[in-house]
């Protein structure tokens, strides 16, 4: 599974499993005002506590809600912690791509820099070098280009060598993708999230099983 694929299934199954419990603790809220109104009705209050029979239907329906509930939160919680652990390995995967990017532009510059400074030396000596690499240089350092230039008129009188071009013509510069782009694309071994095909069934509880 991509890490986008993985990060788009826990970002929804939490969506999902969040309404679900919040449907749960409404019905919660409602079966115990239901139950405190039943015992207002009924009278059955005093100062030392309440006294309350509850049936038997009502109290497996209420312990069946609450480990559903119970059940959600422990998904829930698990599934925020993967969905953390699936972002933090996605900014890890786009990190180490900015890092090889770093590097490898490091590494290209490197090498254009000693084609710009044997090309200098080409032209100091008074050798004849491609327009191009000329441009290459004058871009490269201006300065440097100028000292070339004069010392290439101070050996006009020795033997000169044509040279082709340190670029070839096709070369171009690398085009890197996109590092967020490339780390969501990879390939993992993901788990899916807790309770992906478990469905909560709505339970509703009417006054009569109190």
């Amino acid at each position: 599974m991509k890490i986008a694929e993985a990060r788009s299934a826990y970002a929804t199954q939490l969506s999902v499993q969040r309404s679900q419990r919040a449907q749960l603790l409404k019905q919660k809220e409602r079966l115990e005002q239901e139950k405190t109104n039943r015992l207002s009705d009924t009278g059955e209050a005093s100062d030392t506590g309440v006294s309350l029979e509850l049936s038997d239907e009502y109290l497996q329906r209420f312990a069946k809600l609450q480990e559903q509930i119970d059940t959600l939160t422990n998904q829930i919680r698990k599934n925020e912690k993967s969905l953390d652990d699936v972002t933090r390995m996605e900014v890890g995967i786009a990190n180490s791509e900015v890092a090889k990017q770093q590097g490898d532009a490091m590494e290209e510059a490197a090498e254009d820099m000693a084609k710009c400074l044997e090309i200098a030396r080409r032209i100091s000596r008074g050798d004849k070098v491609p327009a191009q690499d000329e441009k290459k240089l004058m871009d490269f350092n201006m300065e440097i280009y100028q000292i070339a230039k004069n010392m290439a008129v101070m050996n006009m009188n020795k033997k000169h060598k044509e040279w082709e071009s340190l670029w070839d013509d096709e070369e171009e510069k690398q085009e890197y993708a996109d590092p967020m782009e490339t780390a969501a694309a990879t390939e993992m071994n993901i788990a899916m999230p807790e309770g992906m095909d478990a469905a909560v069934p709505s339970q509703e509880i009417s006054e009569e099983t109190v």
